[in-house]
Formats: structure tokens, C-alpha cells, sequence
């Protein structure tokens, strides 16, 4: 089976776009490109290629996966210094003056109407490429889900090592992370973040949290170690790794429906990592294994 790809924006792919699964892959952080006309933020090429760029491995990771599952994908190539779109616009780590620790001149004493336009050219290309795909879903009545996949660096500037290999991110609807939790747990070859590196709870970002979340759809998180995937090979085998637990989980996931337990409340509008306390009485002070208490969102 061969992958596909077709460019729906300057800097949006979708990949294996006649994909029959219920499912949709995201890969916010794809790539590192920067438009010519931002002469790279100011920024050397080796630092663009830094984790503060973009998620390494995660293109070659998503792509293969996309054929194994058999489902599309969407990949967004513009940098996230450029713009996250896995922020909310209009936070600080939306358009960031700083990224673990590298000053980012391009982004610093920007005008209201230059950050407005980062959002309509490369923010809005990609969460409308997202909404029109689920939108053709519901006419059709099908309750897709979604997958996001990041990567995560080893060690952030100045921080201890992190051990975990894959960590899943969940909050609230458990119904895909506790079965892969324990999948890839019941390996015995794997060191499993539960909520690790980031914590769902704080951390989910605003793509999930907007397209899933607000809306109920099942979804699932992964992050990946960057160590683990910096070579294709190795980002290929490790998603041959992922189908082989994602598949039993994805069986039938018309079983799966809209989430009807509880959610935190208007999540998709809390500034990232900035959750207020009274908005989450209902959030646990350790993960399912009581190993660590939560801790806010950094740069992955």
C-alpha cells in the first residue's frame, strides 16, 4: 500500500488521504520551515533543526503510521516558532520571544497586526484543514477519532534527563489511554509515561482540547522521545510498534461514540499549562500509578 499525500495549505499535507479508518492523525509539529519572508526568525539552521523547531521524527513516524492504520493524516510544516498551533493565540508560547532558552529574534516587538497575521496565514490553514475533515465525518455520521503525536526532547535546557521512551496524555476520557497505557506497559521493554512528560491536565494544547475535547470526540495523545525516533528507521519501526497496540484498541470505534462522563470546564480556553485551581477540583494529585504529581507545560 502506498502513502499519498495532497497539500491542502502552503504549509498543511494531508497524507494517505483515502484512508477507510475512523480516524484522523495529527501532527501539529511536523516540520521546521519558515516562511522566506521571515528570513528564519534570525535564527541559525542549526537551531531551527533543535527540538524548539519542531517535533523530530514525527513526519516519518506519522506517515508510516498513517499506512499502517490505514488512515489520514495531517501534517503541519510550518514551524512552531513561527506560530504554535497548538496554542491558543494570544499566549505567550503562541508566537514565543524565547524557547528553551534561545532568544528567537524574529518573534520580539512584534505588532498586533503581524501577529494577527501569523494566525490567518499559518494558524487558521491548519485547525480549518482539522474541522473540515471532521465536519465531512459528521455529514456522513461517522464519530471519528483522534490520534495527536509529538515528540519530546531528552533533556530541556538546564533540566534533568527524562527516562520515559512514550508517554500518553489523558484527561478526563481514559477510554483509548488506560487500555494503550497498559498495552505498552505489559511490554516490559518500555519505560511509559503516564501523563509524562506533560500532564494532559495541563498540557494537552490547544488542538486536542478544541477539536476533541470541546466537542467530545474519542481521542488519544502519545509523545514520543525524540532520541527514540531522530532517524526515519528508527521513527518507522517505532510506528509499526504503536499499530501493533493500536490497532485491538481501534477495532471498532463506532463502539467508542461521544465521551459522556465528565470534562473539565471550557478547557480549550485556558492559556496552556495555566488551568485555574477551582476549574480542577476534579483532577487527581498524582497519576493512575501515584508516582509524581502534576507539573505545568513546557517546550516538548
Amino acid at each position: 500500500m502506498t502513502c499519498g499525500s495532497l497539500r491542502l495549505a502552503p504549509f498543511v499535507e494531508l497524507v494517505h488521504p483515502n484512508g477507510r479508518a475512523d480516524l484522523l492523525l495529527l501532527a501539529d509539529h511536523a516540520g521546521n520551515r519558515v516562511p522566506e519572508e521571515l528570513a528564519d526568525l534570525g535564527l541559525p539552521a542549526d537551531e531551527l533543526a533543535r527540538h524548539i523547531g519542531f517535533d523530530i521524527g514525527i513526519a516519518p513516524l506519522a506517515r508510516r503510521l498513517a499506512v499502517l492504520l490505514d488512515a489520514p493524516a495531517l501534517l503541519n510544516h510550518c514551524s512552531r516558532l513561527v506560530i504554535d498551533p497548538n496554542r491558543r493565540p494570544g499566549e505567550p508560547s503562541s508566537i514565543p520571544e524565547e524557547s528553551d532558552g534561545t532568544p528567537v529574534p524574529g518573534n520580539r516587538g512584534l505588532a498586533p497586526a503581524a501577529r494577527a497575521e501569523r494566525v490567518r496565514r499559518f494558524f487558521l490553514p491548519w485547525h480549518r484543514a482539522i474541522a473540515r475533515h471532521l465536519a465531512r465525518c459528521r455529514r456522513a455520521g461517522i464519530t471519528p477519532v483522534l490520534l495527536a503525536l509529538h515528540s519530546f526532547t531528552p533533556r530541556l535546557s538546564g533540566g534533568p534527563p527524562r527516562p520515559w521512551q512514550v508517554g500518553v496524555l489523558w484527561r478526563d476520557d481514559d477510554r483509548l489511554a488506560a487500555p494503550m497505557l497498559a498495552a505498552l506497559r505489559a511490554r516490559g521493554d518500555l519505560v511509559v509515561g503516564d501523563n509524562e512528560p506533560y500532564s494532559g491536565f495541563d498540557a494537552f494544547g490547544y488542538t486536542i482540547e478544541f477539536h476533541a475535547q470541546r466537542t467530545r470526540l474519542p481521542h488519544l495523545m502519545l509523545e514520543i522521545r525524540q532520541d527514540e525516533i531522530a532517524s526515519a528507521p528508527r521513527a518507522e519501526a517505532w510506528a509499526e510498534r504503536l499499530a501493533d497496540h493500536l490497532r485491538p484498541l481501534l477495532a471498532d470505534t463506532r463502539r467508542l461514540g461521544r465521551w459522556s462522563g465528565a470534562v473539565a470546564p471550557r478547557a480549550w480556553k485556558w492559556p496552556t499549562g495555566r488551568a485555574r485551581a477551582h476549574d480542577r477540583s476534579n483532577v487527581p494529585a498524582t497519576p493512575r500509578d501515584g508516582t509524581a504529581p502534576l507539573r505545568e507545560a513546557s517546550v516538548g
